[in-house]
């Protein structure tokens, strides 16, 4: 098995979806020199300084990296699965940070086992509310495609903590008061949703 490493600017990245998340994943990214595609199905300008907007098709093609930030919808069911991963390029290597039902399992699987995926890192997988947050010391899982995945060596899984930190606790809170205090005052509130 091949050890050496590739360096990212030699590489590109497929960044999907270009919220506020994966917007600052791409201006992270931009510092190494490496060429970024993005796809959103709502582009914004402020992202096209640092990466080229391509169709979904194109993105799968072309990247050496594939890092999904999206929402979960009936839209992005599955976005990557046998289809998908058969359009992209062999030695890809998928991130997901945002929903679990984005990636189909069993599809991605199959891909690491031919080699059409060289890695994955996951911090979300599919019901994994079922799994994460209980102790599981004296039993086994069952969740199956999770058990598989976790065995594999170039398969990297966290249990959904990338958002997690001393500083994300504080915003959410400090953030949930202030949009309280926002709505009694009938002030606008700059974090509403809808």
């Amino acid at each position: 098995m091949e050890v050496r490493g590739r360096e990212l600017r030699n590489m590109t990245v497929g960044v999907v979806g270009t919220g506020k998340i994966g917007e600052e994943v791409i201006n992270n990214l931009s510092g190494f020199g490496c060429e970024i595609l993005a796809y959103d199905p709502f582009p914004k300008d402020s992202v096209k300084n640092c990466a080229r907007y391509v169709e979904l098709e194109e993105l799968w093609r072309k990247s050496d990296i594939v890092t999904l930030h999206t929402p979960a919808t009936k839209e992005t069911r599955y976005m990557v699965n046998k289809d998908s991963l058969k359009k992209m390029k062999k030695g890809v290597i998928i991130i997901n940070m945002a929903r679990g039902s984005l990636i189909d399992a069993a599809a991605l699987i199959e891909g690491l086992e031919q080699g059409i995926v060289s890695a994955a890192a996951l911090d979300v997988i599919e019901q994994e509310g079922a799994i994460y947050y209980k102790d599981y010391k004296y039993t086994v899982t069952k969740n199956h495609e999770m058990a598989i995945l976790n065995a594999m060596p170039n398969v990297l899984m966290t249990p959904h903590t990338a958002f997690f930190t001393d500083e994300a606790v504080d915003d959410m809170i400090r953030y949930s008061l202030e949009s309280c205090i926002a709505e009694v005052e009938g002030k606008e509130d700059p974090r509403r949703i809808c």
